[in-house]
């Protein structure tokens, strides 16, 4: 399944910054990328067919990146996996984004903040991971910052509207003892992303 070795590629030879990539067929291992940063030109994934990118690796296109499959991206508390597209993105990606769990000090200091890596909106994501994110009351440990106020505000149990904003950081903890991942799935962004950021 390994994307490095030369002998599961039908040239015989590792896709360079100018190969064209197509996932398409039956295999018996899917493709994936583990320790490596890989690059092609474009990459096309097939309906049916699979690529992971594992948290200690990379994916470049230079080109277009069209998924029809299921393309997943992996994370470690200490490790997280990229996919940078220069052209432009078709199709769905799912990152698994490691999060600290909310009692990893007797604080309850175990956030993190995290940006979405892809288009969602905050009903699917709370859908997706209510089981890892921890709860707090009437609440998720799952905020957002209030520059105007001053505070953060954290998301209702019984009611989550809106979309992330691109750029914008959250802050979440998960209720699992070492921490747990969380599922974003999506659209991915391929342009610079901005911000107003509030002094």
């Amino acid at each position: 399944s390994e994307w490095a070795d030369v002998s599961n590629w039908s040239k015989g030879a590792l896709p360079t910054s100018s190969v064209k990539v197509v996932i398409d067929g039956t295999f018996t291992n899917e493709p994936s990328i583990s320790s490596t940063d890989a690059v092609a030109q474009s990459v096309t994934i097939a309906s049916g067919n699979t690529l992971t990118i594992d948290e200690t690796s990379s994916l470049t296109v230079s080109g277009d990146f069209t998924n029809t499959g299921t393309v997943t991206l992996n994370s470690t508390e200490n490790d997280f996996s990229s996919l940078i597209v220069t052209g432009t993105a078709t199709g769905d990606i799912t990152y698994n984004r490691y999060v600290n769990a909310y009692d990893t000090n007797p604080d309850g200091g175990g956030w993190d903040f995290v940006c979405s890596p892809v288009t969602m909106s905050i009903a699917d994501f709370i859908t997706a991971n209510s089981d890892n994110i921890k709860v707090l009351g009437d609440d998720y440990a799952f905020a957002s910052y209030d520059n105007a106020a001053g505070q953060w505000n954290l998301y209702a149990t019984d009611t989550s509207t809106g979309s992330f904003t691109t750029g914008q950081g959250y802050a979440m903890a998960t209720n699992a003892g070492d921490g747990a991942t969380v599922t974003f799935t999506g659209a991915m962004k391929t342009a610079d992303q901005s911000i107003d950021i509030i002094n």
